[in-house]
């Protein structure tokens, strides 16, 4: 027979009664644990620095433009370096990012390509991010270059093409090229990336890539970064001397109207790194001087801002 109302309620009261010195909830208190820093044995890749720009949005993109300067050579042998003065950038709300690695990956796409294992050597590069469709048809790679379109860092599709860089200034720029429009009448805006090394003003194509959209729009930030990324173990007092100038970007030819610059070194979340890189404001404030180190540095701020300065306490 079912239960009445008032007899299930006096029930649930008594049994609440005779239950309450049981049920009354116990405070807890909770002791923070302090997560160990990053140390030889976090797990690889590690973001040793990232840099953020804010700015105003630029409705319509023709280009951007990163001066890069780099203090010595690095042996591809012996370390995995990427350093990417677009660590994240936006256009029509697709991610996408570039710059010089000392071991491209990626598979060939002519007999002119580097062949055999998986890294090849010191090149460029040039990614952009999306869904499940996105293939290598995204990608309009160099005749000697390398492509991938893979879901392992999400989805992405991407161009690399091999260049022997070394110690020396470097300008890597992206910039709107041609115009299409698919068989569904999709509008599409290929975007092409260049190297070009100062002393010598050699300019190379690395890869060219599709994006959707006429008219691209470009977000109000940027991003660079400084990796070392996997496949090679890395020993903290075996690394060289190295000391990487990022300038500040160029967006349509001309300097970005900036709002804030700030430093950020992944900590607990992300990429985390060990604290092997130092960060400072150049002198005259037009270029961010990023230095490795073969030992662990005591770091007090692991985000900061460099412009404006913070105040002096």
């Amino acid at each position: 027979m079912p239960m009445r109302p008032l007899a299930l309620c006096l029930l649930l009261a008594s049994t609440a009664l005779f239950g309450a010195e049981e049920t009354k909830p116990k405070v807890i208190t909770a002791t923070p644990v302090e997560r160990p820093l990053p140390s030889e044995k976090t797990k690889l890749p590690w973001h040793m620095v990232n840099l953020w720009w804010t700015m105003p949005e630029t409705a319509d993109f023709e280009s951007l433009e990163i001066d890069v300067t780099i203090s010595d050579d690095v042996d591809p042998s012996k370390l995995n370096l990427y350093i990417a003065p677009i660590g994240l950038g936006q256009l029509n709300d697709t991610n996408f990012y570039g710059g010089i690695q000392s071991n491209i990956g990626g598979y060939p796409v002519s007999d002119a390509s580097p062949q055999g294992d998986y890294h090849k050597g010191k090149g460029a590069i040039f990614s952009r991010w999306g869904n499940k469709d996105l293939d290598t048809s995204f990608v309009r790679p160099a005749l000697n270059g390398l492509t991938e379109a893979a879901g392992y860092e999400g989805d992405f599709a991407s161009g690399r093409r091999p260049f022997p860089w070394k110690a020396g200034t470097y300008t890597y720029a992206i910039r709107k090229l041609t115009y299409e429009k698919d068989k569904d009448g999709k509008e599409w805006t290929w975007v092409g990336a260049f190297l070009t090394e100062k002393s010598s003003s050699q300019t190379v194509f690395i890869t060219s890539l599709k994006f959707p959209g006429r008219t691209l729009k470009f977000w109000g930030r940027h991003s660079a970064f400084i990796e070392i990324y996997g496949g090679k173990k890395v020993v903290i007092a075996d690394l060289p001397k190295l000391e990487v100038r990022i300038g500040m970007p160029r967006i349509n030819g001309q300097p970005i109207a900036l709002k804030t610059l700030s430093v950020n070194y992944p900590k607990n979340s992300g990429p985390a790194s060990p604290a092997i890189m130092s960060t400072e404001l150049a002198e005259g404030g037009k270029e961010v001087i990023c230095k490795l180190h073969n030992e662990i540095l005591t770091r007090e701020n692991w985000s900061f801002p460099l412009l404006p300065a913070a105040p002096a306490k």
